[in-house]
């Protein structure tokens, strides 16, 4: 594929909710991770923010962009196999047409099955009164004060400014500013205790 076609394809693998290191997004796109870093460059030039999940799980995710496929799911990807087994065999005239379709809807089929391995969402099941004032300062961009334990066991007061709630690695996380370090943090929910 061409520049804007890989750049293209990493976007709406970011796109997905989940977190993609370097090392990931280049096996999926088949290219190096140089160029990954270079899209990502120019991505961001373009005026798409991607931002770094920081650690050894970490990787490249989109906050807060949302593409809308159509949903196909498995069965109405093998009917449009067989239909063209069948054009294929009366030699239809427009078959090259009918295959470069049925590739772009089984890619955005692909990038919904990734969408739903993750969950990047405002809105969560649990009931619990912090996931509820998170979500309350989501939706009505307020910042909140909280309690939170450091790597060495300590409470620290926080003032953030929720922007998100995302499952990563079988954890909640909320990603917000930090008054205290100003800057973009993802604070861990278990870590966190209202003040």
């Amino acid at each position: 594929m061409g520049k804007i076609s890989n750049a293209i394809q990493m976007l709406n693998y970011l796109n997905t909710g989940n977190k993609y290191s370097v090392k990931e997004l280049s096996e999926k796109i088949g290219i190096t991770e140089r160029m990954i870093r270079y899209y990502k460059a120019e991505l961001e030039q373009a005026g798409i923010p991607i931002e770094t999940f920081m650690g050894p799980n970490g990787g490249y995710y989109i906050l807060n962009l949302q593409n809308q496929y159509n949903h196909f799911n498995k069965y109405d990807l093998q009917l449009l196999d067989n239909i063209n087994t069948i054009l294929e065999k009366i030699e239809y005239q427009d078959i090259e047409k009918y295959k470069k379709i049925i590739s772009k809807i089984k890619f955005a089929s692909d990038i919904e099955e990734e969408k739903s391995k993750y969950f990047l969402e405002n809105r969560t099941d649990n009931s619990s009164e912090l996931y509820h004032i998170l979500n309350e300062a989501i939706l009505n961009n307020t910042p909140i004060k909280i309690l939170y334990r450091n790597l060495n066991q300590e409470w620290q007061e926080r003032v953030i400014h929720p922007l998100q709630i995302f499952n990563y690695d079988n954890k909640f996380y909320v990603t917000a500013f930090c008054e205290l370090r100003d800057d973009i943090r993802h604070f861990e929910i278990s870590r966190i205790k209202l003040n």
